[in-house]
């Protein structure tokens, strides 16, 4: 069961009282920390402001994706950043998520785009998580990149998020680190960048919004979620085995109406994993931008009464998105129906989750493209969601698996050799 401390801060930061492509498959996007700085304007020693955190939430609105948990950074009510570059500004926009303003970057320059702030006294962030709000307007799909210097840029944590390229809506970017370099002190953060640059084929001018940045209670250890898509059936006959040679349960994010047809898992297998300690949670297989708005709630709704009246009712409360596709109309049908829910994002993630929505998720199918944020997320308390579909063949033309069973155990025995604990996404928020 949650503590009620965690159930309460999780409940708190929805604003209630105290890869995925049909292979649901993309790239891990991160920023290599030891990226050339240069043609970054300052050096970072020259102040942009000096205020202590600011606590509490007072008065103000909490609008999902803001949250009301922990501390409040900036507000951004006052702008003190500088644009990171000479072809960027940096200014004060009367469109906020929370308050009166929030921060608008703009340039006409394709490659990046950001901010920074510096903290000239420097600032104590240890044990503490960060996490803002963020809208990008162009380009998409993009790619938004947290920087924080500890105290400078030869010891630093980089946090990249993968954005969607229909989602142009607030997005809570909770910092789970893809990168580090040299020995970072939290206790000592000089400096914060933020930037986007574009993803894929992406392209035009860099235009976003940066709100409601905060530090919350890190967690006291790291955690991972196995993942597995679309109800293949070697899902049950191959990876449950597998995990339970080392207790571990799973997640089956399943399409109601595939079950029971070959190649697929059926009622009964579903029940089974369950009593399991699985989740057995949604995953219809209806890109959900391209339906007819006055039907998308029904058909969420459908998907998550078909499994909570026939599997699970824990499971239902959780949804992932197909072929990595959201838009802003959808993810706030999304939040009518489910609990949380799930997108590829290529990070690590705050565990327990802060807002709940479009949690990222990453590949699972190689232990050495992982081990770095598995690493990070075991250090820093943080949560690593992995995704696969089936485990076994990959070879055969009506194959639906996309990892060897070899493949697989590669990536169980890299998390089992870290200070990391597995769990579903239920243990994750109610724990």
């Amino acid at each position: 069961m949650k503590s009620p401390q965690n159930r309460r801060r999780f409940l708190a930061a929805l604003g209630v009282g105290t890869a995925t492509l049909a292979g649901c498959m993309d790239v891990i996007g991160s920023t290599d920390p030891d990226a050339d700085d240069e043609d970054e304007g300052t050096n970072g020693n020259e102040t942009g402001g000096e205020d202590e955190n600011k606590s509490g939430s007072g008065n103000r609105e909490i609008v999902a994706p803001a949250i009301e948990a922990g501390d409040l950074v900036d507000d951004f009510e006052a702008i003190e950043w500088n644009p990171m570059h000479d072809h960027t500004t940096v200014s004060s926009d009367e469109e906020a998520l929370v308050g009166e303003s929030s921060m608008l970057v703009e340039s006409e320059n394709e490659d990046a785009a950001g901010a920074f702030r510096v903290f000239s006294e420097g600032q104590d962030f240890s044990g503490k998580d960060l996490s803002f709000a963020v809208r990008v307007e162009s380009p998409l799909p993009a790619r938004v990149v947290l920087d924080v210097r500890a105290p400078g840029a030869s010891d630093r944590l980089v946090s990249a998020r993968s954005i969607p390229g229909e989602f142009d809506g607030w997005l809570r970017v909770e910092g789970g680190y893809t990168g580090k370099r040299g020995e970072p002190n939290l206790g000592n953060v000089q400096e914060i960048r933020i930037h986007v640059e574009p993803r894929g084929d992406a392209e035009g001018p860099i235009r976003f919004r940066i709100d409601d940045l905060r530090v919350t209670e890190r967690s006291d250890q790291g955690k991972v979620i196995l993942t597995f898509d679309d109800a293949v059936e070697s899902q049950y006959t191959t990876a449950r085995p597998m995990l339970e040679e080392r207790g571990w349960p799973g997640v089956a994010a399943i399409i109601p109406g595939s079950l029971n047809q070959p190649g697929r898992l059926n009622i009964d297998q579903c029940r089974q994993l369950r009593d399991a300690g699985w989740d057995v949670s949604a995953h219809p297989h209806t890109a959900l931008p391209e339906m007819d708005p006055d039907e998308r709630v029904d058909y969420l709704q459908n998907a998550h009464d078909y499994i909570a009246n026939r599997i699970s009712e824990d499971g239902a409360r959780h949804y992932f998105a197909p072929y990595n596709r959201m838009d802003a109309d959808s993810i706030a049908d999304v939040r009518e129906v489910f609990e949380t829910s799930f997108i590829f994002g290529g990070q690590p993630n705050v565990a327990p989750p802060l807002d709940g929505h479009m949690l990222p998720r990453v590949n699972g199918h190689d232990a050495g493209s992982i081990a770095s944020m598995l690493d990070l997320a075991a250090e820093y308390g943080q949560v690593l969601t992995l995704m696969v579909h089936g485990v076994g063949d990959t070879e055969s033309e009506d194959s639906r698996n996309d990892v060897t069973e070899e493949d697989f155990e590669a990536v169980l025995d890299a998390i089992e050799s870290r200070d990391l604990e597995v769990t579903t996404v239920s243990g994750l928020i109610d724990d």
